[in-house]
């Protein structure tokens, strides 16, 4: 019995391709579908890589947001789609992570997915809303520890890695919050500021002014090192939890099985955006990321080591 996907399969080599037998790839816009709505850190940051890369392609990069379920539904749309080259998808830490934390996921990164290259990592920040009575992370642990389960933290949806730095601070300081998810982090950022939730391990890139004019505090960053555009304050490990790390991070990913001309032609589009110095500053500048472009073959490496590091944290929340 065939597989939607396999029914393409054959249904393209049965059928003539002339658009690359000819070598002309792409010969229509190119759309790159992003998990998450409009405004947020990763649509802002995959809009610039789209745009980037239509200045290195002779079609179009178009951003199309397809949101909801923690990222579900557009990673799902993105597995459905032809494996043809003309829709990719741009996503971090969700693509691995929800299977774990929603029940009946229906794809998988490593069957349903090509690996096409890494593009952007940050570390989070833990912010809070200033009625939270905690300067530092020391004091911010004693509050919660006397306060289990009556701190609310957001995140942008289920499985991404402002809602993981939030499961794995948890889990490594024996603390209990409630995990209330939103559909974005535009969404979660508007609750943090008005009150309704306490705390966030929200972007960097969206983090900076907040807590500059005194909407938040921010804690600590979740990276290895400290940000250069919040040097004031520590990594979470050096603030008292040693070993704590979390990225956040982008690739960018096709449906499995695309032909390797389409790949060729992206990742050529791909290496011009990255080698760029104008493009790399515009994205530090613009977004607080570090530029990380890698070969889809280290991009592959990249998920598998993600999946062993996540995987066994993650297994306790797995839906019955």
């Amino acid at each position: 019995m065939l597989t939607r996907r396999g029914a393409l399969t054959l249904g393209g080599l049965a059928l003539p391709l002339p658009s690359l037998a000819q070598g002309s790839f792409p010969d229509k816009p190119i759309r790159i579908i992003v998990p998450f709505p409009p405004g947020g850190g990763t649509d802002n940051q995959a809009r610039a890589f789209a745009d980037a890369l239509s200045r290195e392609m002779p079609q179009r990069v178009i951003v199309d947001n397809r949101a909801g379920a923690g990222g579900n539904i557009g990673v799902d749309a993105a597995a459905r789609s032809p494996a043809d080259g003309y829709t990719l998808l741009a996503t971090g830490p969700n693509i691995i992570n929800t299977r774990y934390l929603i029940r009946d996921t229906p794809f998988r990164w490593e069957r349903d997915f090509d690996t096409l290259g890494l593009m952007f990592s940050s570390p989070n920040v833990l912010v809070v809303h200033p009625s939270v009575p905690a300067r530092s992370v020391p004091e911010f642990i004693a509050y919660a520890r006397a306060n289990p389960g009556k701190l609310n933290f957001a995140s942008a949806g289920a499985g991404g890695s402002i809602h993981l730095s939030g499961e794995l601070f948890m889990s490594m300081t024996g603390t209990q919050m409630v995990h209330v998810p939103y559909r974005g982090d535009a969404l979660a950022r508007a609750d943090l500021t008005n009150g309704n939730v306490q705390v966030m391990f929200n972007t960097l890139v969206t983090s900076v002014e907040p807590i500059r004019v005194g909407h938040w505090r921010g804690l600590a960053v979740t990276g290895d090192t400290r940000a250069k555009t919040l040097p004031e304050l520590p990594t979470v490990s050096e603030a008292g939890v040693p070993g704590f790390s979390v990225l956040s991070w982008m690739g960018l990913f096709a449906p499995k099985g695309i032909p390797a001309e389409a790949v060729a032609r992206i990742r050529e589009g791909f290496d011009k955006v990255f080698a760029s110095a104008a493009n790399r500053a515009e994205f530090e500048q613009k977004f607080s990321v570090d530029n990380i472009p890698s070969s889809p073959a280290q991009h592959l490496a990249f998920m598998q080591a993600e999946e062993r590091k996540w995987a066994p944290i993650l297994s306790r929340f797995q839906p019955a």
